[in-house]
């Protein structure tokens, strides 16, 4: 195991004992995994960030699953986090093929060896999650926080970024950066939560470590998710997803499409179980407490059904993770 640092800031609490490791992707690219702890009775909980975010930003819920008998883990997918980043010189962390994500995904999972595990995924990272596991990844639960199954609620924006992306990445000019607001530094105006507390962890974190930096959304992401969702639309590939999936759709939603979920929800009732929280912002587990724990009451009776209290058993705890 290679160690790995993990940040930390007093506004920012994290579980005791908390502590890092990278592993090494198909490519070689380094991928951090930081291990929160847990008793484990439930199993082990894979949380799998949004587009940017650092672990560290989701110490919290991982406080929420470890309260709930879960061994709690978080990944920066690379690109992102104090995973492998791009430079001039290495673009193996460019975004211009989700499936790195993918093998990523998989890597991981791999990598834990967990006997039971839930994944817990929030917008860009549900997109991940879904796009593993209709490649034939498993996990005995799923829960989405506001997943990224359709980007740009506007029809009009999402065609002409979709269309634009295509032309761009085809005339070389995929690393082009998108000109869209960044809302990690200033509450006022954001659009992703009403929590002006939960808004500042991931601000903290940027101003406490530079190499967290947000990575720049380019039209090689654009496409790269743009072609992850349309291979998820295919009835022959949701069909390949465990089922029943837990899906916590944010109604104010303006990063995905939350009309969308209410599709799936239609389409495949069987396959996606849809809660909708009306009056949230897109980051749900940042959102105040009258709409994040929304998210964990429906948590609550979902995991119930998977992973019943009465079928919990210890798992058993690796001198590594000591």
């Amino acid at each position: 195991m290679m160690s790995a640092r993990v940040v930390d800031v007093a506004s920012v609490p994290l579980p005791s004992g908390t502590y890092a490791e990278e592993v090494e992707a198909f490519d070689g690219a380094c991928l951090r995994i930081v291990h929160y702890g847990g008793p484990g009775t439930r199993g082990t909980a894979l949380i799998i960030p949004g587009w940017a975010e650092p672990s560290e930003k989701y110490a919290e819920v991982a406080f929420d699953l470890i309260d709930r008998g879960f061994k709690v883990v978080c990944c920066d997918p690379r690109g992102q986090g104090l995973s492998q980043r791009c430079t001039d010189e290495d673009g193996r962390c460019r975004i211009d093929d989700f499936q790195k994500h993918v093998h990523d995904l998989g890597t991981i999972v791999d990598h834990l060896g967990a006997d039971r595990l839930t994944l817990v995924c929030h917008s860009l990272g549900g997109l991940i999650g879904l796009s593993w596991l209709a490649g034939g990844g498993h996990a005995d639960a799923v829960a989405l926080s506001a997943p990224a199954t359709r980007i740009i609620p506007s029809p009009l924006t999402r065609g002409l970024a979709r269309g634009l992306a295509g032309v761009l990445v085809a005339a070389g000019l995929g690393d082009q950066p998108l000109p869209r607001k960044n809302n990690a530094m200033t509450f006022e105006g954001n659009s992703l939560t009403s929590d002006p507390a939960r808004h500042g962890v991931l601000r903290d974190l940027l101003i406490a470590d530079e190499a967290l930096a947000l990575p720049q959304v380019n039209f090689h992401v654009v496409k790269a998710i743009h072609e992850a969702q349309a291979l998820l639309q295919k009835p022959e590939v949701i069909a390949k997803l465990p089922a029943p999936i837990l899906l916590v759709s944010a109604a104010l939603d303006s990063w995905v499409d939350p009309t969308h979920h209410d599709i799936l929800a239609k389409r495949y009732p069987d396959v996606f179980d849809v809660v909708k929280v009306e009056g949230a912002l897109h980051e749900l587990f940042m959102e105040q407490d009258q709409y994040r724990d929304q998210f964990w009451d429906a948590f609550d009776l979902y995991i119930d059904k998977m992973i019943p209290k009465e079928a919990a058993e210890p798992q058993t705890v690796s001198a590594d993770s000591t």
